[in-house]
């Protein structure tokens, strides 16, 4: 396996799939449907939203990794506004999802 490339488990691609049938298969943002991957909004390591299809959104690589104004890795807020203006509903079961983490963690 190349360095810096996730091991997939058989539930992370179940998920990965519900998250882009969800999506129409393409891209939330530009509709592209090549290359599309499963992003985490909450980071994958956080057990309790892992697998929780509203914790996902598909993206095309320029909008996972490399866009300047809208990208999940190079523009996090981008993306928050984004998903505010877009996507309201989802956003704020991802809000509730992490103020239960903040919660367990400050606990």
């Amino acid at each position: 396996m190349p360095r810096g490339q996730l091991k997939l488990t058989k539930e992370d691609k179940e998920w990965a799939n519900l998250v882009k049938t969800r999506d129409g298969w393409g891209c939330v943002i530009c509709g592209n449907e090549e290359r599309l991957n499963a992003h985490h909004i909450i980071a994958r390591e956080n057990h309790e939203t892992k697998f929780n299809i509203d914790n996902g959104l598909s993206l095309c690589p320029k909008h996972h990794f490399f866009c300047r104004q809208v990208s999940a890795h190079n523009n996090p807020i981008g993306l928050l506004l984004w998903l505010e203006k877009n996507r309201p509903e989802q956003l704020q079961k991802v809000r509730v999802m992490m103020e239960e983490i903040l919660r367990y963690d400050n606990a």
